[in-house]
């Protein structure tokens, strides 16, 4: 019985004029997004993989230099893109592209492209996420919201229910038939998508988490389509059903997120650029304990001198002011681990309250798994800056390792040839396994099948209540 109902269904539905149309332009829309994501990525991706290689090329072709000159000399981190950050941008039009690496000093990542677009981005990107994100409940409200309210208007309601069909059996029934339309509008360009995935580069590797995206997104569309079914069969007329469809769908998509970003910054305020980096700076010159970095490194040479039992610097076995780098470089990274913790500590406030306000929005939850499987998230681009430092860290440690055994203790002349820095390997992002986004994305999931599971306990509640109401 279930599947007699979803194929009258299915074919009212197809006959739809109105939602033909509608399908066909959200189809479109998606479409257009997908290729344009394709080709953005395919640009990027070449950019900054040579953009890297270059800035790897020139480290290496220093010449002799003093190991801590080429520290400061440096060189730039850039952030490879995902096959997926097209697919979803995310955040990652307002974070940077590349960290500039340098002796004593932690930067930020820079060259956000929001910097660099024009007035009318302030409207948002058409990509396939925002596409699917904001359009595709619209469209499964179109398709669903006439189920039960339109055949109770038209007095086909009471004919079907008297009939060998149970309302719940009615429920999936119409869940089904609207389920296979809309995947045969939206279906082949999934996996179409999936198909480009495959082919892009190192595009395979991104199949589990392609995969798990349309999971998500099948999700979020039956959330909107026993919501609206629900309704549908709570409510006297079908013009009713959609009118409280559509208003449900315009709280959740932009009042919820708004009002969450609100609070975010009410409840948990980020520093100002300009106090953030005072402060670093007012730590670096006193130290976080009390104790100046002038006292901390003449401790060290006190016990240095009384370690090798000579009086001055010039008699030791090595060359001090190596240590002196490191020990300095060891103390600011004190304060940058402080101080950055301290704001990374809010944006986990931050996160955690948008996904408290997810539990009243489908689309938050939908939104903060989408990005994180995308790889535009904002715990991928902390990873993404945590391994560029750790890997400025190491290459300061090893120029001044360099200083302090190979050459002679008070020599500012010395200068270390091109196999130093051919021995420094070209840095190089790991981004984290779908397992471990997958963990990540627990609360989210968690929000999302709770949606799920709330709205088809409403629909069966509600056709249950149609019984009775026409007994």
């Amino acid at each position: 019985m279930i599947l007699t109902v979803a194929r009258k269904e299915f074919r009212e539905i197809i006959r739809d004029g109105r939602i033909k149309w509608s399908a066909l332009i959200l189809a479109v829309m998606l479409v257009a997004a997908l290729g344009t994501a394709g080709q953005r990525f395919a640009d990027i991706s070449t950019e900054r993989a040579a953009a890297q290689e270059v800035v790897n090329m020139q480290f290496a072709a220093q010449g002799e230099k003093n190991p801590h000159a080429a520290a400061h000399y440096g060189l730039y981190a850039f952030k490879p893109v995902t096959p997926l950050s097209f697919f979803d941008t995310g955040i990652s039009s307002y974070t940077g592209v590349s960290v500039w690496l340098e002796a004593h000093k932690q930067n930020d990542a820079e060259g956000e492209p929001a910097r660099d677009a024009t007035a009318i981005a302030r409207f948002g990107e058409l990509t396939a996420a925002f596409t699917l994100q904001m359009l595709l409940p619209l469209l499964v409200i179109l398709l669903a919201f006439p189920s039960f309210a339109g055949e109770r208007e038209a007095g086909t309601l009471r004919q079907v229910l008297s009939m060998e069909v149970s309302p719940v059996q009615l429920l999936f029934g119409k869940a089904l038939g609207a389920a296979t339309a809309l995947s045969l509008f939206i279906g082949p360009i999934l996996i179409l998508g999936l198909v480009g995935l495959a082919f892009a580069p190192g595009g395979f590797g991104y199949l589990g988490h392609g995969f798990v995206l349309v999971i998500v997104y099948v999700i979020y569309a039956l959330i909107f389509l026993f919501l609206t079914l629900a309704v549908s069969a709570n409510v006297k007329s079908a013009q009713a059903a959609l009118v409280v469809m559509v208003g449900f769908w315009a709280i959740s998509s932009f009042v919820f997120p708004r009002a969450a970003s609100d609070a975010s910054r009410l409840l948990y305020p980020t520093p100002t650029a300009v106090s953030f980096q005072a402060n670093i700076d007012e730590a670096m010159q006193s130290g976080l304990n009390g104790v100046s970095p002038d006292t901390v490194v003449q401790q060290r040479q006190e016990q240095t001198l009384a370690l090798y039992k000579v009086e001055t610097v010039e008699e030791l076995p090595i060359n001090f002011q190596g240590m002196i780098f490191d020990l300095q470089e060891k103390l600011g990274n004190e304060v940058f681990d402080k101080f950055y913790g301290d704001l990374y500590a809010i944006f986990d406030q931050q996160t955690g309250l948008h996904q408290m306000f997810s539990v009243g929005s489908p689309r938050m939850a939908m939104q903060l798994a989408s990005m994180e499987l995308s790889g535009t998230a904002l715990t991928q681009h902390l990873e993404f800056t945590g391994q560029a430092e750790q890997y400025r860290r190491d290459l300061i440690a090893d120029m001044n390792r360099d200083i302090t055994f190979n050459s002679e203790a008070g020599r500012a002349d010395y200068r270390a040839g091109p196999e130093l820095w051919a021995s420094i390997e070209p840095f190089e992002y790991k981004p984290a396994s779908l397992a471990t986004l997958l963990s990540r994305l627990g609360p989210s999931f968690m929000v999302m099948f709770l949606w799920l599971a709330l709205s088809i306990v409403a629909g069966v509640l509600a056709v249950r209540k149609v019984k009775v109401t026409l007994g």
